[in-house]
């Protein structure tokens, strides 16, 4: 019951700040009951409504997306290659990294051998979505 006697009355304290953060001005009423309220409408600036600010925010949210969408495209794409290679009986034991960008992707970790390398670049080529592969798998040490 305190929680919930503390989130009530940090409310109006949260909400005034947060009025405040975005420019607008503090519009909170009291009534006799000492509880505050918000006004019913509170009208925009001219400033608020103007066109630019509207396309900069479209755009920002548009950029924000290709960004996510980027993200999730090269996420796909490293999860296929790491998949393919997990598919690969002699390349299913072996810890590779896989990283993408857009339809690049780079190989890198340790191997067995040149013929794990070279399997490994082939494999990650034959994957849909790869365009080019940089290899940077090394050899083991032999220890």
């Amino acid at each position: 019951m305190k929680h919930r006697t503390v989130t009530l009355a940090l409310a109006p304290l949260l909400l005034a700040g947060l009025l405040t953060a975005c420019g607008k001005k503090d519009e909170t009423v009291a009534d006799n009951s000492g509880v505050a309220s918000l006004p019913a409408a509170v009208e925009p600036t001219p400033a608020e409504a103007s066109p630019s600010m509207a396309q900069s925010a479209a755009a920002a949210t548009a950029s924000a997306a290709d960004s996510a969408g980027d993200a999730v495209s090269n996420a796909a794409l490293t999860a296929k290659v790491k998949a393919a290679l997990a598919a690969d009986v002699s390349l299913k034991t072996l810890t590779v990294d896989v990283d993408s960008s857009g339809s690049h992707v780079t190989l890198t970790g340790e191997v067995e051998n040149d013929a794990q390398r070279t399997q490994a670049e082939q494999v990650a080529r034959g994957v849909e979505g790869v365009g080019d592969v940089t290899n940077n798998l090394t050899l083991k040490a032999k220890g």
